[in-house]
């Protein structure tokens, strides 16, 4: 596919807490906006595997809500090169998708790249190619209660393992890499029940930007 004259797709960061609705706020936003065919991409497919680890070091040092979590260098490329106009091959070798061989895709560039995850802004060089960055604002108390029914109700995880997980790598590492990352956003959005009204202004405003790019190409 030959790439667009001018390509400059718009790149929105969407972050917040575990169970904020980040994934329910991207798939809402590409399906408002279908017509340019959004790409989006979720942090957690750049997990690393730890598999240089043995399986009781693993134990030990794995997290998902540390930095230390995200491969953040095949990240970041990834983002640069939809940015360029190229196209990019998922999952990325070295991440827990690609250790549980999940099947490979070829993701198309696109007028809008979304980006969600909870760790996002944490990096600066992530941040610097985000021209939207949002922060989804929800009680902790509804995050756990969301958390509990995703990993447990609807996914069939044992629920004291999940309770014990949420203690030991969620509760200490939030305040220190996730929530204070609330001040890089540009718009913070409460997104306690569905928030229409904040949806509705997104898509205008990024309808409103590709319309004033593409009318000075």
């Amino acid at each position: 596919m030959p790439k667009p004259e001018h390509f400059t797709p718009i790149t929105v960061g969407i972050m917040g807490g575990s169970a904020s609705g980040k994934t329910t706020f991207a798939n809402a936003l590409a399906e408002q906006l279908t017509e340019f065919s959004p790409v989006v991409l979720n942090q957690d497919s750049y997990f690393r595997d730890w598999s240089e680890y043995s399986e009781s070091e693993r134990e030990r040092v794995i997290t998902a809500n540390h930095p230390d979590a995200v491969l953040w260098d095949a990240l970041i490329t990834d983002i640069k090169k939809l940015r360029d106009g190229d196209a990019i091959d998922t999952p990325t070798p070295g991440t827990r998708a690609a250790q549980r061989g999940n099947t490979k895709a070829s993701v198309q560039p696109s007028d809008i790249v979304v980006v969600e995850g909870h760790l996002i802004f944490w990096s600066e060089g992530l941040r610097d190619l985000m021209d939207i960055k949002l922060f989804l604002d929800v009680d902790a108390h509804e995050r756990v209660l969301r958390r509990m029914i995703r990993d447990v109700a609807q996914r069939g995880g044992d629920l004291e393992w999940c309770i014990n997980w949420y203690r030991r790598d969620v509760l200490p590492n939030f305040p220190v890499y996730t929530e204070p990352c609330k001040q890089y956003a540009d718009l913070i959005i409460p997104f306690q029940d569905e928030n229409p009204v904040a949806l509705h202004t997104l898509v205008a405003g990024i309808r409103a930007r590709i319309a004033a790019r593409n009318s000075t190409s």
